[in-house]
């Protein structure tokens, strides 16, 4: 039996973190769900759904050993794969005493880190509403989450990745899993076209379950405090400053956007206040993905700055979309989840202190401006990385084995296309018009009598 000893409290902590981002992941189905048209509610839960499915399988074949087992500074190996190492566990630890150098079990870690894994390509889904088949879907996202996600979590988050020993740093996702998910999904928007009904004038069209997104965005915002404090992977004062510049941030972030709201309004001499549930609900996702990079590398006075830039620079970019960029990325994964990632990447390099995480380097602002060099670096890195992967796999597909839906499938909806849905209201309003042709087939027309 090894002689590592883990910490009882650090390793629940990591467990409960690991319960709350899979908990992320159904949240997530509920806030896009309650953004899309009835027609496509029930695909879009399932889309998020189903990696659930295929991930954790994923993880465990091998998408943990390439990230995070023995190899190079690029990628890692087969050795750990089907976890077989981590799975030679006694009743009290570990048998081997290097399967994993953290500071708790590997398997704690390993069900940690799949977590994140899962919820990444589920991001992705957002920006291919109702227009995507299926089974390229599910297709793509363990091909994507393969030779995507698993090099960069190698890169990054790995203590053996070249750009972590470059200097770039990330403290909990904001390049490995939103940059990259939010250019993946513009890049799949841009080779999948437009919805078939897409106008880009109406932006609230299809909103009809905007109770579930409230839910769902409930639930992320705690999810998220597992996601950047369980990063710590202990129970510890880092672990209390990620979660209370998380809380700040996306709370920042929301008064930002209402205020915005309001003063966007009045510009448009509106008569009455119009505060946007879905602007409030993205504006929290926002804050939430700009302070991830920084969670437990600044001090609380900063989350609030990031969240304020944060949810001014999106809602600024999502007024200029609505009138320039006429791409289809449906539920703004992109603006929200990649734009996000890239600003929070940014000030970290410029927040960041050493006095506050010895872990890390300080920032531009705290007299050592290379380390905003090291995150431009590793933005521009990820953003190529990941837009070559979804180009090259979504194009292969799509001269093969297809990947778009076609028109009018498009219009029926996926939930009958795909699930076999009937929406039974439509049903009986389609019924309706057909008997009321047909009484008008059978009453026969008026005629009138020439008197003359």
């Amino acid at each position: 039996m090894s002689n590592t000893t883990y910490s009882e409290g650090n390793t629940a902590w990591v467990l409960i973190s690991t319960a709350l981002v899979y908990l992320m992941t159904p949240a997530l189905a509920c806030f896009y769900g309650g953004l899309v048209e009835q027609k496509n509610f029930l695909n879009q839960l399932f889309l998020s759904f189903v990696c659930m499915a295929i991930i954790p399988v994923q993880w465990c074949l091998f998408g943990y050993s390439f990230a995070f087992g023995p190899g190079n500074s690029a990628f890692g190996s087969f050795q750990y794969a089907l976890q077989y190492k981590a799975g030679l566990v006694s009743l009290y630890g570990e048998n081997l005493n290097d399967a994993n150098p953290n500071t708790v079990p590997s398997l704690a870690f390993i069900a940690f880190q799949s977590s994140f894994a899962l919820i990444t390509p589920a991001l992705i889904s957002g920006a291919v509403v109702g227009r995507m088949k299926l089974i390229p879907y599910m297709i793509y996202i363990f091909l994507w989450t393969t030779f995507c996600y698993d090099p960069l979590a190698r890169w990054i988050f790995s203590n053996q990745g070249w750009l972590h020993q470059m200097g770039v740093i990330d403290f909990a996702g904001g390049l490995v899993v939103h940059l990259s998910s939010g250019v993946s999904g513009l890049v799949a928007a841009l080779i999948l076209g437009s919805r078939a009904q897409f106008d880009p004038d109406v932006v609230n069209a299809g909103q009809t379950h905007l109770p579930f997104t409230l839910i769902g965005t409930g639930l992320i915002w705690i999810g998220w405090m597992g996601f950047n404090g369980g990063s710590v992977l202990a129970a510890n004062g880092f672990t209390a400053l990620a979660i209370v510049n998380t809380n700040t941030a996306a709370a920042a972030s929301m008064i930002i956007w209402i205020i915005l709201d309001i003063i966007h309004g009045k510009l448009r001499n509106k008569n009455s206040v119009v505060v946007s549930i879905p602007g409030i609900c993205s504006a929290i996702v926002v804050g939430l993905v700009v302070i991830t990079p920084a969670a437990g590398y600044i001090q609380p006075g900063y989350a609030i700055l990031m969240g304020l830039i944060g949810g001014f620079l999106v809602h600024l970019f999502l007024i200029l979309k609505k009138h320039f960029f006429h791409i289809d990325d449906t539920l703004d994964v992109f603006s929200c989840h990649g734009l996000g990632g890239f600003i929070g990447s940014i000030l970290v390099g410029l927040f960041s202190q050493t006095d506050v995480n010895n872990t890390i380097n300080n920032g531009a602002f705290y007299g050592n401006p290379i380390q905003l060099c090291y995150q431009i670096i590793g933005i521009i890195i990820t953003v190529i990385y990941s837009a070559v992967c979804t180009a090259i796999i979504l194009l292969l597909m799509h001269f093969t084995i297809g990947i778009r839906i076609d028109r009018i499938e498009q219009i029926r909806g996926l939930d009958n296309v795909v699930h076999g849905i009937i929406n039974v209201e439509q049903l009986h309003a389609a019924q309706q018009i057909r008997r009321q042709k047909t009484i008008e087939r059978q009453i026969p027309p008026i005629t009138t009598i020439d008197i003359h």
